[in-house]
């Protein structure tokens, strides 16, 4: 072949292939979108040719990309942290979080709930969803230390002390070998230490109680072990997603939805162990379980979807799907739709939920001032995704973009501040990040966690 015509050919396939597209054993593959193209491309240069430069570029070209393929887009977010993380440059680091809301965004994707979400009271006004395959199916999930997992999730109470026990000696072993001293002058100085905080949790607790009565737990905190246990299950860890909804004024409003495989056995299970009663059409109580002063039911208006709620409130639950209107407030639906779709767990509060809550307790005067500084809420977003990194966001819109502006400033100090306090401080503080969206509409936070720097947090 003539040299200039080998040049040609040469210039027109690397403009083709793209810096580091190219790379010995890549194949190209047919059928495939721009943004599944980038995302295999920058996985082929992080693990099996480990060029971290050509792995960057692709992921940050995906980025840009315009796709509902949330997935990738989430997925080469987070594989961008572990890079720039991995190469010091943490700048690099809070830019790709600043862009998690907003980054791959096409036209907005629903599916975020259950179906049977939409006919929850029009009063509920922070709504969240946890998604426990997805979360245990993360990398990150498969690395903890197991007793970690099972103890977040189990509603077992006996294997619960249990699992307490596992990790008391856990962290006691490793204090042992960083300090240099006997496991049980470790256990002893744990112990002790355990008790001096859970003394001063209580005396804030009785204070707190003091100047303003403790809201009941809303029905959920106890109702989904209850449902689990009456399924003769030890946890909700093979549920699909759970759902849950709640006013913000009165958490006595309170249900949880739950999307499970199965479910007509579980219940006929249930039912014939006792543990459940027959109330009705597609609905049962669970025996032996009150909730302020009502049976706590459960009931099914759709395939393989459970609501738990008390029988009062589940008669409103009935009657909106009867009527086949959404009854679930416009104002939270915007928020949910507003969230990333692939997230590991989300949750949502409308701008009087987050007022209310923000302000509650306050004297008047003082209320009044933080209203004057403070940017104005309009709702806030919050998003948590587990790979293998720990990743959690959270959005808040605002109409008044310059006082925005001037709270991320006084908190960036304050981070700073408490960095420069000590190097622990300053690596647990190192990937939090807290920014305006770029069209200045919203308050940005931003925190990833490592492995390590959970087990850091746990068992040190």
């Amino acid at each position: 072949m003539p040299r200039p015509r080998l040049l040609a050919c040469t210039a027109a396939a690397a403009l083709f292939w793209g810096p580091g597209q190219a790379d010995a054993g890549e194949k190209t593959r047919t059928g495939e979108s721009s943004a599944q193209r980038l995302h295999r491309k920058g996985v082929h240069c992080m693990e099996e040719i480990e060029r971290p430069e050509c792995a960057i570029e692709h992921f940050e070209a995906l980025m840009d990309e315009r796709t509902e393929e949330r997935e990738l887009i989430t997925d080469g977010l987070l594989r961008l942290i572990k890079l720039h993380e991995k190469a010091g440059d943490d700048d690099a680091v809070h830019a790709v979080m600043r862009r998690f809301w907003e980054a791959g965004r096409g036209k907005l994707r629903r599916g975020h709930l259950p179906y049977t979400t939409r006919f929850l009271p029009r009063d509920f006004d922070i709504v969240g969803a946890a998604y426990m395959q997805r979360m245990l199916a993360a990398p990150l999930a498969k690395r903890i230390p197991s007793e970690l997992s099972e103890y977040v999730i189990t509603c077992d109470e006996d294997r619960r002390k249990e699992l307490e026990d596992l990790l008391l000696l856990r962290k006691a072993q490793t204090r042992a070998k960083l300090k240099n001293q006997s496991l049980q002058v470790a256990l002893t100085e744990i112990s002790a230490e355990e008790r001096k905080q859970a003394a001063k949790r209580s005396k804030r607790a009785e204070s707190r109680d003091k100047q303003r009565p403790r809201p009941p737990k809303p029905v959920f905190a106890d109702g989904i072990c209850a449902t689990a246990t009456a399924f003769g299950e030890p946890s909700p860890a093979t549920w699909k997603r759970i759902a849950i909804g709640f006013h913000h004024g009165d958490w006595r409003r309170s249900a949880a939805v739950v999307e499970l495989s199965g479910l007509a056995a579980r219940i006929s299970a249930g039912v014939a162990a006792g543990r459940l009663s027959p109330a009705g059409a597609n609905t049962w109580t669970l025996v032996g379980r009150r909730y302020e002063d009502q049976a706590v039911q459960l009931a099914s208006f759709e395939l393989d979807e459970l609501v738990i709620a008390p029988e009062a409130l589940m008669r409103e639950i009935a009657a909106s799907h009867r009527s086949g209107k959404r009854s679930l407030a416009k104002e939270v639906d915007r928020l949910v739709a507003g969230v990333p779709v692939d997230t590991g767990f989300f949750a949502v509060a409308t701008e009087r939920a987050v007022h209310d809550l923000g302000f509650s307790g306050m004297s008047k005067g003082r209320r009044k001032l933080l209203e004057l500084l403070l940017p104005h809420p309009e709702g806030v977003q919050i998003a948590g995704v587990v790979h293998e990194y720990f990743g959690l966001f959270m959005r808040m819109p605002t109409d008044t973009p310059v006082k925005a502006g001037m709270l991320v400033d006084i908190v960036r100090r304050m981070i700073t501040s408490q960095a420069d306090a000590d190097e622990d401080t300053a690596e647990n503080l190192r990937l939090l990040d807290v920014a305006q969206a770029s069209d200045k509409r919203a308050l940005l936070l931003g925190y990833v966690l490592s492995l390590g720097q959970i087990e850091t947090m746990l068992l040190d």
